[in-house]
């Protein structure tokens, strides 16, 4: 199965740390060009977020059309897809509040999108934990001849382990 969803994700999750850097180092030295990377960083997160929601309908619908998922798995997925769309939400708000904190400079402003950065990276942590476990747990996105493999050699492996200790 070929999924486009897994690099943009990465982006997503890593982007915002990227940004959390340029804004507390814009804190600590109040020079523009840091606040500015951020929102560039930001900006870039949003564009790649997107990417990300798109391949990954794409994605989910191959694995509902191609594969098995276990039952708790379709309902992990739907509350996953819904969360990603809140996550670009998240992105664009906090884009531009760090847009905002970087042309007005106002304190309250560059709290604010120190803090909306924060909840930014928490929110994609946890998108990305319970897209690990469609994966990991639930068997999303692998194809049924690989686990029928897996499930051929953990049963060989098991024989030859009674056997053994025969």
């Amino acid at each position: 199965m070929n999924v486009l969803h897994p690099p943009f994700v990465h982006f997503v999750i890593a982007l915002p740390v990227a940004a959390l850097f340029s804004q507390l180092t814009y804190l600590a030295t109040h020079e523009k060009i840091y606040a500015k990377a951020a929102t560039r960083i930001l900006a870039f997160s949003l564009l790649v977020s997107l990417f990300a929601v798109f391949s990954g309908f794409a994605d989910a619908e191959k694995i509902l059309s191609d594969q098995s998922i276990l039952q708790n798995g379709l309902n992990v997925l739907n509350a996953h897809k819904i969360f990603g769309i809140i996550i670009v939400g998240i992105l664009f708000v906090t884009t531009l509040i760090t847009w905002f904190s970087a042309s007005k400079e106002s304190q309250p402003l560059k709290r604010l999108s120190l803090i909306f950065i924060i909840l930014t990276i928490v929110a994609t942590l946890y998108q990305g934990n319970n897209g690990g476990s469609l994966v990991y747990q639930y068997s999303g996105g692998i194809s049924d001849a690989i686990i029928s493999q897996r499930a051929d050699a953990i049963k060989s492996e098991d024989k030859s382990t009674e056997a053994l200790k025969k």
